[in-house]
């Protein structure tokens, strides 16, 4: 009878023992999921305006609320790209596009005409 007694309150204490290191594990998993679009923020492809804004140390300020995209912000973007000489090519209402040589070959990128002059395509 001792014996019987010695087994069922091991099982008791196992089932116990059990059951409490299963309860935090339950708890702390979750199912997280989100759809997010990649890349495209704030109406245009390009930086989100929560980011630091690198080329405002190099205008010595920091204008944020610039309507359109500077020929010469463009050109230093494009220098920043890896173009070698950069130069304005054209220039439109809707785009900005910056010529030069990258890689030991000629190439364009072109710039969205809005504030921070973000890539529309290289």
């Amino acid at each position: 009878m001792s014996d019987f007694l010695k087994k069922s309150i091991a099982a008791i204490a196992l089932t116990i023992a059990g059951l409490t290191s299963l309860a935090p594990t339950a708890s702390a998993s979750g199912l997280d999921a989100r759809i997010e679009t990649v890349g495209y923020r704030d109406g245009y492809y390009g930086r989100s305006p929560e980011r630091h804004d690198r080329w405002a140390d190099r205008r010595g300020d920091d204008r944020r609320a610039r309507g359109r995209c500077a020929p010469w912000l463009a050109v230093e973007k494009a220098r920043d790209y890896g173009v070698r000489g950069p130069r304005i090519a054209d220039v439109s209402h809707r785009r900005v596009v910056v010529e030069g040589w990258r890689h030991h070959r000629y190439t364009q990128i072109a710039f969205a005409n809005v504030a921070r002059c973000p890539t529309l395509w290289r």
